[in-house]
């Protein structure tokens, strides 16, 4: 029963579960190489833009994001619902492949139609939006307190690398999760508007 729980509550992440040699890249690499870019502009940057309060880069960012999970989710109904039939047949050879729960059971290395593929894609696009706007909008109304730990930080020991490494605690996740989102949904829109009209 628990078991069950966590596969129905957790399968928005199934996504990053799916088998191909080519996965990895869109769910690792390029999101990494795209936050390992941004942190090190923001690095060399001499002046520092500010991260928390009105003006911060938290609060523009939570404008854009904000947005997202409704268009996800029309994207999703989208896919679900399209009428081609060419959606439920499976993909080309080697076809990405997942692990399903089947009456208790897992059945391993399911090969994935089109549908299924996008549906899983929009799934986790909705659950990154929803989490990064769940982050975004908790950090802004802790900014008082976030700028008070920080005098406090630097008042205490009279260094600034304490509190870089505690934004990088912070930041570097969210940069990461922010560029996932971005590399999935241009890859999501790839094969809406090219990928699921081919053979």
């Amino acid at each position: 029963m628990f078991g069950q729980l966590i596969y129905e509550l957790g399968r928005g992440f199934a996504y990053r579960r799916i088998s191909h040699k080519e996965m990895r890249t869109y769910t690792t690499w390029l999101p990494l190489a795209l936050t390992l870019a941004a942190v090190a502009i923001y690095i060399v940057l001499p002046v520092k833009p500010a991260l928390v309060g009105s003006t911060g880069l938290a609060s523009s960012l939570l404008t854009l994001v904000s947005t997202l999970p409704g268009f996800y989710f029309a994207g999703l109904a989208a896919v679900a619902t399209f009428g081609n039939k060419t959606m439920d047949t499976e993909m080309p050879a080697p076809a990405p492949t997942i692990d399903l729960l089947v009456n208790g059971k897992i059945v391993k290395d399911n090969p994935l139609t089109r549908r299924l593929f996008l549906s899983y894609l929009f799934s986790y696009l909705v659950i990154l939006s929803f989490g990064l706007c769940f982050a975004l909008v908790t950090i802004n109304a802790l900014s008082g307190s976030i700028d008070a730990l920080h005098a406090a930080v630097v008042r205490g020991n009279g260094a600034t690398w304490p509190w870089f490494a505690v934004k990088a605690l912070v930041g570097v996740p969210l940069t990461f999760a922010f560029a996932s989102m971005v590399v999935s949904t241009l890859h999501g829109v790839f094969f809406l508007t090219e990928k699921i009209h081919q053979p």
